[in-house]
């Protein structure tokens, strides 16, 4: 969709783009979280951690989510370019 957009720079392509883009990026940090990283996982003994933590201070694993998002995020905005 992007290279369809860069092709045409419709606002239809335009709007086309950002919503696979975002698509992408919310799958993406789906399966890094629950697939990759073993994480959200409701009925753990660690709250939404993985049973077995190979670090012993939680926080660090909370903190790999938000970096794993906020990676995600930045594969969007170049997605579309601003003009």
């Amino acid at each position: 969709m992007r290279i369809a957009y860069n092709i045409n720079k419709g606002d239809g392509w335009k709007a086309i783009a950002w919503v696979f883009s975002s698509v992408a990026a919310i799958f993406g940090t789906y399966w890094d979280l629950v697939f990759d990283w073993g994480l959200l996982q409701r009925h753990s003994k660690n709250r939404w951690l993985r049973d077995k933590l190979l670090v012993p201070h939680k926080s660090v694993y909370f903190g790999a989510m938000v970096s794993s998002k906020r990676r995600n995020q930045k594969k969007i905005i170049p997605a579309v370019d601003k003009s």
